[in-house]
């Protein structure tokens, strides 16, 4: 907050005061629907046990909730039949699946959201949280308003950065508050925080640095040099692209969105060098270009000082907006509920690429008709938080979700990472995002194929499954036309492999890949001066204005927005579901043979957290991401 007469604290607190009732309020409703003096009390006998290498490796609120660690059972489903494909059903059979399709078509019509994105009109009951979600809800929003409470009744100015810490008087402290200003740690957060998609390699995009950013030899070797890398200090940046050496991160989305008063924004480049000895990695800030004019956008570096700060904060300021906007609300929210909504309108309750899909859309539609009324709405989280216009918000939203079904196949985990050049394990030795998620992609991919073959025995099965043709066309046809928009898909799904591809796809995207993004957002997103939904001060097109650290607070949010960022990031970052990763509870499989594969599944995943613990104990930084019991189902939110 920037520093104000004592007058001027007073009113400004009792100004915050009584807008955040209603940000609160919203927020809370979105916690929990019931107000609150219905929150549930929790003690330390309600806490979620967890595992000790969880515990050490959590970064969000989860062991602040109840949980159990042996759900229920499933309850037997409406319609507990071995799924069948509907061309080998019996001629009544097929009738009353046809029955069934035109009830559930009435119960879930399909609405607009955004112009590229289908919601469901009304939501029906079934879609609703459960108990077990809403008693988290419950719990996570009494810790919320605690904090916020305890907070407000010994207000402290933020005249240094440090001071941001007085936002953590119940809630627990994110652990970056104390690495923030370290360049290793902004660097490794492209490679193991919340936004890890928008790192590119410089040569695998065959991207024109020298046109897109005003860095020369002299100032990469400076830097370098300036590090201790006296051994690279005569390294060129021709010679560090063709060795595959040189990341960029180009928030170039960002260019054409329209700020609010009295809030700035720009699209930074920011410029990375992989360092690589016998023993060690460091993925090295080379410089930052905080706009996309080369020559008139000011270029920084580490040896910038405070400059070097400032330059940091603007370009973590365009992550968060990206992460949340972009990626996280239109890549994996608004492009999975479209695609729940034409599998619940094909494919009948039997169909067994119904019975896969259903548990990966648990909540889905629920947490996207809370978000439509408390956070993407005028006076909304993300209208008070994040410095663009409401409008040009949900435009980049869309933008994300037109990037997604513009090209589908590329977003299949190694394709989007072959795309980016991140691929490579000599170039880029340590990138956890990469190697964890390639873990669970390909223990999902083989259990997506081997769930198909049960039912598909070859690819004629596919070509005469007129449901599941139905479904396919529903997904490739045009929003406005009524279908989901994904025009990338072929013409015709014609085998078994196009099947599991675009299934295994699908089940990445709303569970591991959303929870990727969205459960480790507290650690790096709570905590303003490392990730500032907004800035406040005018883009620097200068050096030297500014020459203390102190002075950084003038850029960050006042009370309000500050406080709401705490509230937004500490709901939407926390998993509320207690159900972990395959854990299906009543949208489980009937089928022996489903059930089977499944087990299978799930003991490899128990694996696989178990190799990720190893992993995570040689990092640098523990990576909890992909661990399995730490991940959804589903966007649930």
């Amino acid at each position: 907050m920037k520093s104000s007469t004592p007058k001027q604290r007073r009113q400004e607190l009792i100004e915050h005061y009584m807008l955040s009732r209603r940000t609160m309020m919203a927020l809370i409703a979105f916690a929990f629907t019931p107000g609150l003096e219905t929150l549930i009390k929790s003690d330390k006998s309600s806490l979620r046990e967890l595992p000790e290498h969880i515990k050490a490796c959590n970064p969000g609120l989860e062991t602040l909730l109840s949980g159990d660690k042996n759900p229920p059972k499933p309850k037997p489903t409406s319609n507990p039949s071995i799924p069948s494909l509907p061309q080998n059903d019996p001629k009544a059979i097929q009738q009353e699946r046809q029955v069934q399709l035109g009830k559930t078509r009435e119960e879930y019509q399909i609405g607009l959201r955004l112009p590229n994105s289908a919601r469901v009109n009304t939501l029906p009951e079934k879609e609703a949280f459960s108990e077990g979600y809403n008693n988290n809800r419950a719990i996570l929003s009494e810790k919320i308003g605690a904090n916020q409470q305890a907070f407000l009744q010994k207000p402290k100015p933020f005249q240094r950065l440090d001071d941001y810490t007085a936002l953590f008087p119940v809630l627990p402290l994110p652990d970056i508050a104390k690495t923030f200003r370290d360049d290793d740690v902004f660097a490794r957060q492209r490679l193991s925080g919340c936004n890890p998609m928008e790192l590119k390699n410089v040569l695998a995009l065959n991207y024109n640095l020298r046109s897109k950013l005003a860095i020369t030899d002299e100032i990469f070797q400076a830097v370098l040099s300036a590090r201790r890398y006296t051994r690279r200090g005569n390294k060129s940046l021709n010679s560090a692209i063709r060795e595959g050496s040189l990341f960029v991160t180009d928030y170039a989305v960002l260019d054409s969105v329209k700020a609010k008063e009295k809030q700035f924004l720009c699209a930074p480049i920011a410029l990375y060098y992989a360092e690589r000895s016998r023993d060690d990695f460091k993925l090295v800030p080379i410089a930052i270009q905080l706009g996309q004019a080369p020559g008139s956008s000011l270029l920084c570096t580490p040896l910038d000082g405070v400059d070097w700060q400032i330059a940091k904060l603007i370009t973590q300021m365009a992550d968060f907006y990206v992460n949340q906007l972009y990626r996280h609300l239109g890549q994996t929210h608004l492009v999975m509920e479209p695609i729940a909504l034409a599998t619940a309108r094909e494919l009948a309750a039997r169909h067994p690429v119904n019975v896969l899909l259903k548990p990966h859309f648990e909540f889905t539609m629920a947490i996207n008709n809370l978000a439509d009324q408390v956070l993407i709405n005028p006076g909304g989280a993300v209208d008070i938080i994040l410095p663009g216009t409401l409008e040009s918000s949900l435009e980049l939203s869309s933008k994300g979700v037109s990037e997604y079904f513009n090209n589908f196949s590329d977003f299949a985990f190694p394709a989007d990472l072959r795309k980016r050049g991140v691929d490579n394990s000599y170039t880029l030795p340590d990138f956890p995002y990469r190697d964890d998620g390639l873990l669970v992609w390909n223990a999902l991919e083989d259990y997506v194929s081997k769930y198909i073959q049960i039912y598909y025995k070859s690819n004629r099965d596919i070509r005469k499954d007129f449901e599941l043709q139905n479904w396919f066309q529903a997904l490739r046809k045009p929003v406005n036309e009524g279908g989901v928009g994904i025009v990338s898909l072929p013409a015709r799904l014609a085998n078994r492999d196009q099947l599991i591809d675009i299934l295994t796809q699908m089940i990445f995207t709303a569970g591991p890949q959303h929870s990727a993004i969205a459960w480790i957002q507290y650690q790096y997103m709570a905590f303003i001066p490392n990730m500032p939904g907004a800035i406040y001060q005018p883009i620097p097109t200068s050096k030297g204005k500014f020459t203390d650290e102190n002075s950084l607070t003038s850029f960050l949010p006042g009370v309000k927005p500050t406080l709401t960022q705490v509230q937004f990031i500490s709901l939407v970052g926390t998993k509320r579901d207690p159900k972990a990763f395959t854990d299906f509870g009543t949208n489980s499989f009937q089928d022996p043979q489903a059930i089977r594969v499944l087990r299978y599944f799930q003991n490899r995943l128990e694996s696989i957290e178990k190799r990720i613990e190893i992993l995570n104990q040689r990092r640098q930084e523990c990576y909890p991401a992909f661990l399995p019991s730490r991940m959804s189902n589903s966007v649930s939110g």
